[in-house]
């Protein structure tokens, strides 16, 4: 019986993208944890330029390495890393980002409460290492959450940091939308989908994951106004750039599949036009 045959039928979903001592660093961590020898890996490599792949092949042959054309972003990568799962016959998909380090025995607790608990989505508790805090990863309504240990949280939605989701939810809803959410929200609004649709999703204390490096990158509208930077260009790289958290799309299809078509486009047009003000007052401040 071959290696891939003895593992389980669970998948861990790396996205990664010109981060190579963070896959690295990541990939070494599964295997001190001996999740690399328990759970099929697969690392989705979106076009990255630094040998990422290169580096997975030579270190880790048994990684499965999925190439993109570097247009997949986030979303796009974990899609492609489900339906692959998917394929083979995954009974877990695990999404893991490549700055997200598991502790010992965090990813069997994770699907052995999954498989006693048919139908639900799982996180461990999330803890940013260089703040030295636990982050909220899930949420109800406006309302984020966390969960300390010996809690068990249940939520409407939550992070892709680290998260178990069984098969039948693929099944019933198919991956996330790549298309309105390339970068950002698309892990929410996906778990958010999978709730309203009879699922549950629940954060466990008793089990960890270690955030490394800059966990909430700080985006200000006021970093987008920068020397010799014309109010058009500021505009366009705020709202028309998908790497921005601002960008224009994912933020309206956000707001209308959480509150709503009517209440939704009310929020986010508030929204816009608060973040207009923002701009615009920013850019008249540096430009006196």
């Amino acid at each position: 019986m071959s290696n891939f045959e003895e593992k389980e039928s669970v998948y861990i979903i790396i996205p990664v993208h010109n981060r190579k001592h963070l896959t690295l660093g990541c990939l070494e961590n599964l295997t001190k944890t001996g999740d690399r020898q328990k759970y099929h890996i697969v690392v989705i490599d979106d076009g990255s330029t630094d040998g990422t792949t290169e580096e997975i092949n030579a270190q880790y042959p048994d990684v499965i390495v999925l190439p993109g054309d570097g247009d997949l972003w986030w979303t796009g990568a974990i899609t492609t890393g489900m339906e692959y799962a998917y394929e083979k016959g995954a009974e877990y998909f695990i999404w893991l980002n490549d700055d997200s380090l598991p502790e010992v025995n965090t990813l069997p607790f994770l699907i052995e409460f999954a498989s006693k608990n048919p139908d639900t989505i799982v996180s461990p508790t999330c803890y940013n290492l260089d703040e030295k805090k636990i982050e909220d990863n899930g949420f109800r309504g406006r309302k984020t959450y966390s969960a300390s240990p010996g809690e068990k949280i249940f939520v409407e939605g939550m992070c892709g940091w680290c998260t178990v989701i069984p098969r039948s939810v693929f099944s019933k809803i198919g991956p996330p939308n790549a298309k309105r959410f390339p970068q950002y929200s698309g892990d929410d609004t996906y778990t958010l989908k999978a709730t309203r649709s009879g699922f549950k999703a629940c954060i466990l204390g008793d089990v960890k994951v270690n955030l490394v490096g800059p966990v909430r990158q700080v985006h200000k509208v006021k970093n987008y106004i920068k020397p010799n930077v014309t109010p058009v260009a500021a505009f366009k790289s705020l709202f028309w750039t998908k790497k921005s958290p601002y960008y224009m799309p994912s933020r309206f299809f956000y707001h209308t599949e959480k509150y709503g078509n009517v209440l939704g486009s009310l929020l986010f047009g508030v929204k816009i036009a608060r973040w207009m003000i923002e701009l615009t007052s920013n850019f008249l401040r540096e430009n006196k």
